[in-house]
């Protein structure tokens, strides 16, 4: 079982490495906009 789990998460590293810049940059903007839409809100 646990020998099982260790290969899955050696699978879901693969994976996140593989779109791991995809995501980054998924990540990023949303960090921008949100923290663009937070200035927006407390200057108006």
């Amino acid at each position: 079982m646990n020998r099982n789990a260790h290969g899955e998460e050696r699978r879901q590293v693969e994976k996140t490495m593989r779109s791991g810049r995809i995501g980054w940059i998924e990540l990023f903007v949303g960090q921008f906009c949100s923290m663009v839409s937070c200035v927006r809100w407390s200057n108006s």
